[in-house]
């Protein structure tokens, strides 16, 4: 069955209604397939981000009172070892002049000691997060300059390669 020759204006009408379908068709599937391209990269993850840059840092550890006091082991054994000593000089009052001294000598050397035993190197770093802001980092172990991490809490951990790991 023949309908004959189309119009020329209809043709037109047709072919615009077409480009017309054909460009709306085209903006559906990008604002769908956008948001999945996106998180398959990772995008929609709030707690992610990139290192700018690692620094790293000389920290002391802290020392731990005996018993919720401010007298550490190193002091106590430090007192000790240095009383017995100031104890072996002198007579008399020298000796106990000498046993005082001893004590708060050994003391502080014990302190010291101990306070270097508890030293260890931390890592500053710098994290553009993927909303764009910063933030920095301070923790025991370094990540590296470029990688993607996660950020929970003040620590980071590098992120996972499986996209559904990492959601935030």
């Amino acid at each position: 069955m023949s309908f004959g020759p189309v119009p020329e204006k209809t043709r037109k009408v047709t072919m615009k209604f077409t480009s017309i379908s054909l460009a709306t068709a085209t903006l559906a599937a990008i604002t769908l397939v956008a948001p999945l391209a996106a998180q398959a990269q990772g995008n929609d993850c709030n707690n992610c981000g990139t290192v700018q840059s690692v620094k790293a840092v000389q920290r002391n550890g802290g020392t731990n009172g005996i018993a919720g006091t401010q007298v550490t082991p190193g002091m106590a054994i430090g007192g000790v070892v240095g009383g017995l000593l100031g104890n072996q000089v002198g007579h008399g009052n020298g000796r106990a002049a000498a046993t005082v001294v001893g004590v708060a000598g050994g003391a502080y050397a014990g302190h010291q000691i101990e306070k270097n035993r508890n030293h260890y190197t931390a890592y500053v770093m710098r994290i553009r997060m993927n909303d764009g802001s910063m933030r920095t980092i301070e923790q025991r172990t370094a990540l590296a300059r470029g990688s993607r991490v996660v950020v929970d809490g003040q620590s980071a951990h590098l992120r996972s390669t499986n996209p559904n790991a990492n959601r935030g």
